[in-house]
């Protein structure tokens, strides 16, 4: 073992109390103590402080643990690093679990999306067979439109044409996409016998105004 582990061990065998410069000189007297124990120091194998009116030299295992015992400043600066270590690694693995929890959930939840995707493009496409309806020729409409007009006109003869096509869709089976095609082609052609007004949540759009209303001007 060399002079200078023999140095390293003997101060760390002085523990936390430490060692005084003054009795290492004496025991290692053939050592160039100062240069020594200046390329420990840098090193940090030790440290070398004073303590009254003589330097001590502590193995860096229980430099800490002195200041701890003889600064009380130190120890509580370091009391409080310590707690607040603590804190944020209690803040950190909470934060760290409920991320965990969430990217759980949402790969839980795409491979729900996923399997729903997959069931759906297995799924057969709704039949239309017997769902067609023969196209339903003006006349036929004409008829139950002018039903609906006569049974649920107010009194100055105006009828929304939501009302009517609630009547007339059920009757002949036809969507409201259908019912307001029928109805434009009716009133553009027979311009004499019907007229709209604007107004309603929905009608036939004239001018880029929806006509929501409609009444039979000669019967």
């Amino acid at each position: 073992m060399s002079s200078e582990d023999k140095l390293i061990g003997r101060i760390r065998s002085a523990g936390s109390a430490g060692i005084k410069k003054t009795d290492l000189r004496k025991e290692f007297g053939e050592l160039e103590l100062d240069v020594v124990l200046e390329k420990l120091v840098t090193r940090g194998n030790i440290f070398v402080d004073k303590k009254g009116s003589a330097y001590y030299c502590w193995h860096k295992e229980y430099y800490l643990q002195n200041l701890l015992n003889t600064d009380p400043r130190f120890k509580i600066t370091y009391e409080a690093i310590k707690s607040l270590e603590s804190t944020v690694n209690v803040t950190s693995d909470a934060l760290a679990r409920n991320m965990e929890i969430l990217a759980n959930n949402i790969s839980n939840l795409a491979k729900l999306v996923v399997e729903k995707s997959e069931r759906m493009s297995y799924l057969p496409a709704p039949s239309t067979q017997g769902a067609q309806k023969s196209p339903v020729n003006l006349d036929d409409f004409r008829k139950e439109f002018d039903l609906a007009i006569s049974s649920q006109s107010s009194s100055i003869g105006w009828t929304e044409l939501s009302a009517i096509r609630n009547h007339t869709c059920q009757t002949l089976g036809i969507s409201s996409e259908q019912f307001y095609q029928l109805a434009k082609q009716l009133v553009d052609q027979h311009q004499d016998r019907y007229e709209l007004s604007t107004g309603g949540a929905e009608g036939v759009m004239v001018r880029g105004l929806v006509h929501g209303f409609v009444r039979c001007i000669t019967q």
